[in-house]
């Protein structure tokens, strides 16, 4: 403590306090507890971050096998040669159907409209497949 011979700032200086009072501390806390998680909502979705990078490859993955399927010829079946594939991973499954104009989602067993090509793609890091089709018209 420092000598002063003014009484007056001798008795201010004995009855500085530091530190927080209870009432500061207490709102503190009430701010944090309100802030955080007013921050942390934006990243509350980030639990499974890998799965956009893997959503990202399969799609190239499915582009290129879907560029093989359009270059072959008409009168060729489109998944022949496209069973199961696995690429870093990742499990291709090609399936084709006849469907008809109405419904592009139902085998109709004969040659009416067009084939539809599926191409559904897995990954073990990943929940759930990945479905990519293309519709292949048919002579009439």
């Amino acid at each position: 403590m420092t000598q002063t011979k003014n009484p007056y700032l001798r008795s201010h200086l004995l009855l500085r306090e530091d530190g927080f009072t209870l009432i500061e501390i207490i709102l503190s806390i009430v701010v944090i507890g309100i802030a955080i998680p007013s921050i942390m909502i934006p990243f509350s979705g980030l639990k499974d971050t890998k799965r956009p990078e893997l959503t990202v490859q399969a799609s190239f993955i499915a582009l290129k096998h879907m560029e093989s399927i359009v270059s072959k010829a008409r009168n060729n079946t489109p998944c022949s040669g496209i069973t199961v594939t696995s690429d870093e991973g990742y499990t291709i499954t090609c399936t084709e159907i006849d469907v008809a104009s109405t419904d592009l989602d139902t085998d109709t067993g004969a040659n009416s409209f067009a084939k539809k090509v599926t191409l559904t793609i897995t990954h073990p890091e990943m929940s759930g497949n990945l479905e990519f089709f293309t519709l292949f018209a048919l002579d009439a």
